[in-house]
C-alpha cells in the first residue's frame, strides 16, 4: 500500500472509531512510521488519537505531533445584570442603597 493510501486509512480510522470520531488530525505514513499532525481538544483525546493508530497500525511506529488546542475561555463567574427593555441604562439608572443623591446645581 502506498504511503498516501496509508495516511488516508488511518485519517479514516480516526473518523469511524467511536473514541475518536476525529476529523482534525491529518496522518502521514513515511516508511515504518506513522505521523500524527493536528490539534486536539485535551490529553485524554491525544492518548485516544494514538490508541487508535496503534491499533490499525500495529506493526509501525506511531509519532506524536499533535498539539493540544487553546485553553477554553473560562465563563464568567457573576452574572452581568442587563436593564430590562425600555428601562435606561447607564448613569440614569436609580441610585441603589448607599449611592449620593445627584447633585443638582
Amino acid at each position: 500500500m502506498n504511503e498516501s493510501r496509508e495516511g488516508r486509512r488511518l485519517e479514516r480510522a480516526l473518523v469511524d472509531d467511536e473514541r475518536t470520531h476525529e476529523l482534525g488530525v491529518h496522518v502521514l505514513a513515511v516508511g515504518d512510521r506513522i505521523v500524527a499532525q493536528g490539534e486536539v481538544a485535551s490529553e485524554e483525546r491525544r492518548q485516544r488519537v494514538l490508541e487508535v493508530l496503534r491499533e490499525a497500525a500495529p506493526d509501525q511506529q506511531v509519532v506524536d505531533q499533535l498539539t493540544l488546542s487553546a485553553e477554553p475561555v473560562a465563563r464568567p463567574s457573576a452574572c452581568e445584570r442587563l436593564p430590562a427593555p425600555g428601562a435606561p441604562s447607564g448613569a440614569d439608572h436609580p441610585p441603589e442603597q448607599g449611592d449620593a443623591p445627584p447633585h443638582r446645581g
